[in-house]
């Protein structure tokens, strides 16, 4: 009531101050409801993929396509679109990041929590780029999966400091930290790693993607693993046309051509005796410190259980034929708390690859010279494969991993060791 109360609010007033400072709307489509730009900004956006915003609704898939035509179409009064950054199969939580910083003032500061894939995934390039080319990307707070940052949830958590129209020119980069690390007098406790990436060899180890790698936390690990970065960043990639195995071709790395899902009554179990197309998944892939990277498939071991999960979906008998040639394949899915994340082999032909496997796609002339090299396209596929089986290569690839995926772009973008001058001279 309107009583007067010692060191308490009256009901009035306290409904003057909501009514002027709470407001309701679409923080993303809505115009800013004050007149004041705010000087920080702090917030824990949705974490939600546009096409999974209506998954379950009868009326789902209109739905997902008006608000994404919408939010590609949203202009200021200048005409400039307002998300500019807005590429494919778009996550909320990026859109309110960009949002964000055409929110606060000049010299203001934003405080967001996000996914820690925003450091690494390529579709998240456009938005680092905007952070380093029109802020000031000044430092990030890194949560592993394992530290169950929120209940539920899986995915590692990165909570970004960003000073609006700034200059970056360093990135201060905190992490990995432990939830019981979060404190209150200074955010972090001092025992959490720290490290300042320069601008220069930022741009230098992710090509101007701004890409952030992952690190481990032992002091040594870490300073193994940067010493390795630094190694190969400036080597050729994969991908990239005129180095010494692609001469001017390009190399590309496909998924597998069966969608298990789609083609699921066409995949059968390899029982003991069986006879028909091996079909190759990610959990054939098996490796030691003994024998290196091999398939785990019936067709190759008849010892495996019958009972195995190698066996249960192990069969090809769909329309799809198998190469005639072999093939240079890598798993696609791989386990959280795989030692391992790369792990290359040579597939015979004859065989069929799941969509949990990448194959390297050689055009011709890169296979004939491999043949011509070593003999026949099979011995040098093994070479080539060995080369990429590298375990700096794989400790690169753990450091720049987005997710759990190896995707396309990863492998394509994976430096490539150099060779032996005769041997480069034969193959140019």
């Amino acid at each position: 009531d309107d009583t007067e109360h010692e060191g308490r609010l009256s009901r009035s007033e306290t409904e003057g101050i909501l009514a002027d400072v709470v407001r309701v709307g679409d923080s993303l489509r809505d115009s800013w409801p004050w007149d004041e730009a705010p000087r920080l900004l702090m917030g824990n956006p949705p974490w939600l993929r546009i096409k999974d915003r209506f998954r379950g609704h009868p009326e789902g898939s209109r739905l997902r396509k008006e608000l994404g035509e919408e939010l590609r179409s949203l202009a200021e009064t200048d005409g400039s679109l307002r998300f500019s950054t807005l590429r494919g199969n778009v996550n909320l939580y990026r859109l309110f990041l960009e949002r964000s910083l055409q929110l606060v003032r000049p010299s203001g500061r934003v405080r967001l929590i996000v996914p820690d894939s925003l450091l690494r995934e390529q579709s998240s390039a456009p938005l680092r780029r905007l952070l380093v080319d029109s802020h000031e990307w000044t430092s990030i707070w890194t949560f592993p999966e394992s530290a169950r940052l929120f209940t539920g949830v899986t995915q590692g958590v990165l909570i970004l400091g960003i000073t609006v129209d700034g200059v970056t020119e360093e990135l201060i980069c905190h992490g990995p930290a432990e939830a019981n690390e979060l404190c209150a007098k200074n955010g972090l406790s001092p025992t959490v790693p720290r490290f300042a990436l320069d601008r220069e060899r930022w741009a230098r180890w992710s090509r101007g993607e701004w890409a952030a790698p992952r690190l481990p936390r032992d002091r040594l690990a870490r300073q193994h693993l940067l010493v390795i970065i630094d190694e190969l960043a400036d080597l050729t990639r994969l991908a990239e046309p005129h180095h010494w195995l692609a001469g001017e071709s390009r190399l590309r790395v496909r998924v597998g051509e069966v969608d298990q899902t789609t083609w699921s009554s066409d995949i059968k179990p390899w029982k003991k005796g069986s006879r028909g197309t091996p079909f190759i998944r990610g959990i054939h892939f098996r490796n030691d410190e003994v024998k290196g990277v091999w398939l785990h498939h019936p067709v190759f071991d008849s010892t495996i259980d019958e009972n195995a999960a190698e066996r249960k979906q192990a069969q090809w008998r769909g329309p799809i034929e198998a190469p005639t040639h072999p093939r240079l394949a890598c798993q696609a899915i791989v386990n959280a708390q795989q030692a391992r994340r790369l792990r290359w082999v040579v597939l015979p032909a004859g065989c069929v690859l799941g969509n949990s496997v990448n194959h390297l796609e050689l055009p011709p002339s890169v296979a004939d010279r491999l043949a011509s090299e070593h003999g026949d396209l099979n011995t040098g596929l093994l070479w080539l494969c060995e080369l990429l089986n590298d375990e700096r290569l794989d400790a690169w690839a753990r450091a720049w991993a987005a997710n759990n995926n190896v995707n396309n772009y990863e492998l394509e973008m994976l430096p490539l060791p150099p060779i032996e001058p005769p041997l480069a001279a034969s193959l140019a």
